[in-house]
């Protein structure tokens, strides 16, 4: 492993690296880093031409494909907010986040298999007229102003790209869109150099270079799936697009494409690795594991080092830009997230510190304790129309754990989730860590089951 990685300042140099290499691929196509880079420049000039100023919003609602990533670097090469939308919202959704943002283009491709596909974009016209709607994909007369496919292919004179990203070190340049305490999304705003530094710090743990391959299934709406995407464009390296996993297909990628970078969630992985013929599959070709977005039980962690054959990165992290990983084995089959936590750079928030708080009284727990887990924030945590949090100097997350003495950290559930037995806390990942160590027990859940003694009983399941 090596220290955080220094990456090409934008796409621009990538491309001028690396113009005739394969950048993206999916079903449909493949792109060369020239052919990236021209498509972008044309929607760039397209979003101009609408209007579109430094700092706007343009919300992006599509599936995981090449587009949404040309959609991030055009509002990028306009100085524009990107504003990933979950492809899953419905029209009311899509139209409050619209609204909330105040965006000038909302880029919109349907969801396969709904049943009225296009509502989403009739709800953000009735809603908001004055957005400009760009349709990606055969959309019904009267739907969109615009159609995606006919600005991409513009000719050449109006794709050029500007040679450094037009954002000052604090202006926003994407909005993560995050759950928040009153049930509406929350929009975190990133800037370029907290988000270049985020993706370094990545870097340096796997190492990505003009060789890999990059199997790209997660959400680009999402913090971790749109991160590694970019990362690996800035590397020079191949992604491969999968609109929507499925453990079949994934393996047939895997083969096919020889892929060397695989992310996912534990459950993608379980997935995976219950679906994997070798008489079928190849998956020698795999470096890398990149688990993250809930705890890995060291079980599962054995069997991707033992069947996969490729090394793990485990990270634990959220959307408001704190994270902590590791790519230690031994960390990783105790169940470990390990002990490096992101510092950000200047007038960012992340001091590369975590603690252990006492849910009850914030007071900080020792170790082997079990409390929430926090991160030092130099500065509050800022959000889009939303009032900033971690002005006490930590981020609070919300989510059950504990160091050991090392420093290690361990991630056990969420702070709601604590079963109050007879006034007692009881983390409910720190039983089910003891039951699947039973050779009998495959997995394992636990739960808080009313009591009229106890107010709450352990329930395992």
């Amino acid at each position: 492993m090596t220290g955080p990685t220094t990456l090409p300042p934008t796409l621009e140099d990538a491309c001028a690296r690396w113009p005739q290499r394969v950048a993206i691929t999916d079903q449909r196509q493949a792109l060369t880093y020239e052919a990236l880079r021209r498509r972008v420049g044309a929607l760039a000039a397209a979003y101009t031409r609408l209007g579109v100023k430094p700092g706007d919003r343009v919300v992006c609602q599509l599936p995981t494909c090449p587009e949404f990533l040309v959609a991030l670097f055009a509002a990028w090469a306009c100085g524009a907010v990107h504003v990933g939308a979950d492809k899953d919202l419905t029209g009311s959704e899509l139209a409050w986040l619209v609204g909330h943002t105040d965006a000038a283009v909302v880029v919109f491709g349907p969801r396969p298999g709904a049943t009225e596909p296009w509502e989403p974009v009739h709800a953000v016209r009735q809603a908001h007229p004055g957005a400009h709607v760009i349709a990606h994909g055969a959309a019904p007369n009267g739907t969109a102003h615009d159609s995606l496919e006919r600005l991409l292919h513009a000719p050449e004179r109006d794709s050029s790209l500007p040679s450094k990203a037009p954002f000052g070190a604090d202006d926003p340049a994407v909005l993560f869109m995050t759950s928040g305490t009153t049930g509406r999304p929350k929009g975190v705003i990133e800037t370029i150099p907290s988000l270049w530094a985020k993706m370094g710090f990545l870097a340096g743990m796997f190492c990505p270079g003009s060789e890999d391959v990059h199997l790209m299934y997660l959400p680009l709406s999402h913090a971790y799936g749109m991160k590694l995407a970019v990362l690996g464009l800035l590397t020079g390296g191949r992604v491969v697009m999968l609109d929507r996993f499925t453990p079949a297909e994934t393996l047939r990628l895997i083969t096919s494409e020889q892929a060397t970078v695989l992310p996912g969630t534990p459950a993608h992985f379980r997935l995976v690795l219950d679906n994997l013929d070798p008489a079928c599959h190849r998956v020698d070709s795999l470096r890398w594991a990149l688990a993250s977005a809930a705890p890995l039980p060291p079980a599962l962690a054995r069997d991707i080092y033992a069947r996969l054959g490729a090394d793990v990165l485990y990270t634990y992290g959220c959307s408001e830009g704190f994270l902590t990983l590791t790519a230690d084995r031994e960390e990783i089959l105790r169940g470990s997230v390990g002990r490096r936590a992101f510092h950000g750079p200047e007038d960012t928030s992340p001091t590369g510190t975590l603690a252990i708080l006492d849910p009850d009284n914030g007071s900080h727990l020792p170790a082997g304790e079990v409390g929430e887990i926090a991160f030092g924030a130099s500065r509050p945590v800022r959000y889009w129309a939303d009032p900033p949090v971690a002005t006490d100097g930590w981020y609070h997350t919300g989510d059950l754990g504990r160091v050991d003495a090392d420093g290690c950290l361990y991630v056990l559930g969420r702070l709601k989730d604590l079963v109050n037995r007879g006034g007692m806390n009881v983390a409910p990942g720190e039983v089910e860590a003891v039951l699947v160590r039973h050779p009998g027990v495959a997995d394992g859940a636990v739960v808080a089951t009313p009591d009229a003694v106890l107010g709450e009983a352990i329930c395992a399941c």
